[in-house]
């Protein structure tokens, strides 16, 4: 996550949608009150600053699970972090910057991003479900998918984003935003991309079973974004 004070952005980080790069480009242009958080593993780069912090535990707290976590990340000063969905992060700024800051994430087709979380579990020796030799269809049997849009929207399912990106065509986007916030593009990162071997688009991939169980876990994002296979 970053918070510009800079270019009044507020950057939510989504999950396999390029978050980390995005992150990176950002981050060499922001000033030394902007609040940016470590990255998970640990990336060159990630001049990591201001994320720690008090809040109330109350605010914006619609439930007891919600109460229980944000009251865990407060004794650990864990004002933000890097996959905050933005109903906390709204809960923990001042009211006046979460209206007034363009607040942006990316989100990626279905299958497309749930054959990327795959490949993470299969290849990733650093993350937790890591599963060397794992098969597509074992994975989708373990019903740990890759949703975004907790990340985006609150509890009610209404985006509190003003822009979504779109990461099959995230560089002309981004390139948009950062000319729109006057910051110098030139070409993003790859900060993660040896983690995926197969570059096989996943229209390729998909057999018909595994294509149909994607669209029924991700029916409310396809609804919400209007994605096809």
């Amino acid at each position: 996550m970053i918070v510009s004070h800079r270019h009044k952005l507020i950057f939510i980080k989504t999950l396999k949608t390029a978050g980390t790069s995005v992150e990176l480009a950002l981050s060499k242009h922001c000033g030394p009150d902007d609040v940016i958080t470590p990255i998970f593993p640990a990336v060159e780069g990630n001049s990591y600053r201001n994320f720690r912090g008090w809040f109330n535990p109350l605010r914006g707290a619609r439930s007891k699970p919600d109460f229980v976590k944000n009251c865990e990340e407060l004794a650990k000063r864990k004002r933000f972090y890097n996959h905050i969905p933005a109903r906390f992060a709204r809960a923990r700024m001042p009211r006046p910057i979460w209206d007034n800051y363009l607040k942006v994430c990316v989100e990626r087709n279905p299958w497309d991003k749930t054959l990327s979380h795959f490949h993470m579990f299969q290849n990733a020796a650093w993350h937790r479900h890591y599963t060397p030799n794992l098969t597509l269809d074992a994975y989708l049997e373990k019903g740990i998918f890759c949703h975004n849009a907790p990340f985006y929207c609150d509890v009610d399912g209404t985006v509190i984003v003003d822009r979504i990106l779109r990461y099959d065509r995230l560089s002309q986007e981004l390139s948009a935003l950062f000319a729109e916030l006057d910051i110098p593009f030139d070409r993003l990162p790859n900060a993660k991309g040896g983690i995926r071997q197969d570059r096989r688009s996943y229209q390729e991939v998909f057999n018909a079973g595994q294509k149909s169980k994607v669209e029924e876990v991700f029916q409310a994002e396809i609804n919400l974004l209007k994605w096809d296979f």
